[in-house]
């Protein structure tokens, strides 16, 4: 302690020493969770001597994701947001995770919450925008939403547009669809073919619906030979 009263800043030497400590300290108790939890099926829920952090829970929830465990990986996920109800990685996670499970109302919430903690990210806007694409409900409002994305995330104006698209078909304006899936195509370059095979294949669902059928066969052509380039 200085003469201040305040703590001394710990040599640069002694701040490594102990971080390495907490990381294996850390490591080793996530590694026992996991185990426990994958032996029982059980996990420390709303306690008060919880040893994990939000952003610890979150890490726990993404090994258990990888192992498929997907219903564990949200336990840990809300377990983040009981330590810290406004870590934004456990609610896009829990957002991401339960529209993967079809479970499209806690996607829904979720989203907006992280949309209502950070209004001006358009990735999240567009991430609930495919929540109502997905059951085919509030198309108006996913609209409005995707409109909003390109203005507060202009950088992505690409993944947008296929929104957009996607949007436009399920609404059977097909000629709209038609127009913002092709304005979408020269964003998408060699390093994103998985996404530009998506575009060609709304655009050839688009094509076909207005029985252009020798365009949507080149579209579906597009979107295969991007796979596999």
């Amino acid at each position: 302690m200085g003469k201040d009263g305040q703590l001394d800043t710990p040599h640069p030497s002694q701040t490594r020493n102990w971080k390495l400590v907490r990381f294996s300290f850390l490591l080793i108790l996530i590694l026992s969770f996991v185990t426990v939890a994958g032996c029982g099926r059980t996990r420390l829920t709303n306690r008060r001597d919880d040893p994990l952090s939000a952003q610890e829970h979150v890490a726990l929830g993404s090994i258990y994701e990888k192992r498929g465990e997907k219903d564990l990986a949200l336990l840990e996920y809300e377990a983040s947001l009981e330590r810290n109800s406004r870590y934004l990685p456990a609610m896009t996670r829990l957002g991401e995770l339960s529209y993967r499970m079809g479970h499209y109302g806690k996607a829904e919430k979720y989203y907006r919450k992280a949309i209502k903690l950070v209004p001006r990210n358009g990735d999240l806007y567009n991430n609930l925008c495919w929540v109502y694409l997905s059951q085919g409900r509030k198309l108006k409002k996913a609209e409005s939403l995707i409109m909003r994305a390109m203005e507060l995330t202009p950088e992505h104006k690409g993944y947008y547009l296929d929104t957009l698209g996607t949007i436009y078909l399920k609404q059977h304006r097909y000629w709209e669809a038609i127009g913002v899936l092709e304005a979408a195509i020269p964003f998408f370059d060699e390093t994103h073919l998985d996404l530009l095979s998506q575009v060609y294949q709304h655009l050839g669902l688009a094509y076909n619906a207005i029985g252009e059928r020798s365009n949507a066969e080149e579209s579906f052509k597009k979107a295969r030979d991007a796979l596999n380039r």
